[in-house]
């Protein structure tokens, strides 16, 4: 839109409880209850206490907070999600920041990704940069350039990054891992109440995948079938089925592996 457009753009607000159109605007914003029955294209939307679109969203900016629910596809530059926030069709964005609860029931398009807290993800990510904290899940394949987490990520596809850093507080699972540079660290903590729980539930933090493949392969607490690199290193507790590897490899006393092939 341009400037002229712009000026003749309204806003549009919601308080308390209400329902209102959808259309063009130059700010959304809801407080309290409401709800916006319609497609909205707007400058910013704004959301706090509990607010549902029932269409597609285009914003340059969407901020919410509390309960939000978007029920078609969400277009925007910037979005930032604090609360419980729900996308039930694609999202795309430049950037997007969640923290706490948040789902989006299809694919999901992003350069910057950061989320803490808990996301899921229902169909594909594709993108540039992410890096999550807490719970992150998805249902198909992630492809980015820059992979980073730490907490506990289930990837039910294929995770393709060129570079890959993992950091394991909790059980993890990734069904495929490819990329240049690979790591899966595990983050020893010195919360009592966790060690004494895993203890009692013989219970480690792991990731499991099927294959891991990169041209540097490192690995701690991962259990794989089979693991093919250039320079593979396998740290402590590591159980893995079959290691592939065509420059080195270093393999911890405390971990087992089955098969070794030099290619």
């Amino acid at each position: 839109m341009n400037t002229v457009e712009k000026k003749k753009l309204h806003d549009l607000k919601i308080s308390g409880s209400g329902t209102s159109g959808g259309g063009q605007f130059d700010e959304v914003k809801i407080s309290g209850s409401g709800k916006i029955a319609g497609d909205i294209d707007c400058h910013e939307m704004r959301i706090s206490g509990s607010g549902t679109v029932a269409g597609d969203v285009r914003a340059g900016l969407i901020k919410t907070s509390g309960s939000s629910s978007i029920e078609g596809d969400t277009k925007a530059e910037t979005i930032t999600t604090s609360g419980s926030s729900k996308y039930e069709g694609s999202v795309m964005a430049s950037e997007m920041t969640i923290s706490g609860s948040s789902k989006v029931n299809r694919d999901l398009i992003v350069e910057k990704f950061k989320v803490s807290g808990s996301c899921k993800v229902g169909g594909k990510i594709q993108g540039g940069l992410i890096r999550a904290s807490g719970s992150l899940t998805v249902g198909e394949d992630c492809e980015v350039e820059t992979f980073s987490s730490s907490g506990s990520v289930h990837i039910d596809g294929l995770l393709n990054a060129d570079n890959v850093q993992i950091e394991i507080n909790h059980e993890s699972s990734i069904k495929e891992i490819g990329g240049e540079k690979i790591s899966v660290t595990h983050h020893h903590s010195s919360k009592l109440i966790k060690q004494v729980v895993n203890f009692f539930l013989q219970k480690e933090d792991y990731l499991s995948s099927e294959l891991i493949e990169g041209d540097e392969v490192y690995l701690e607490n991962t259990k794989a079938k089979l693991v093919r690199g250039k320079h593979v290193v396998i740290r402590e507790n590591c159980e893995i089925d079959a290691v592939e590897y065509s420059g080195t490899l270093d393999v911890h006393k405390d971990s087992s592996i089955r098969n070794k092939v030099k290619i």
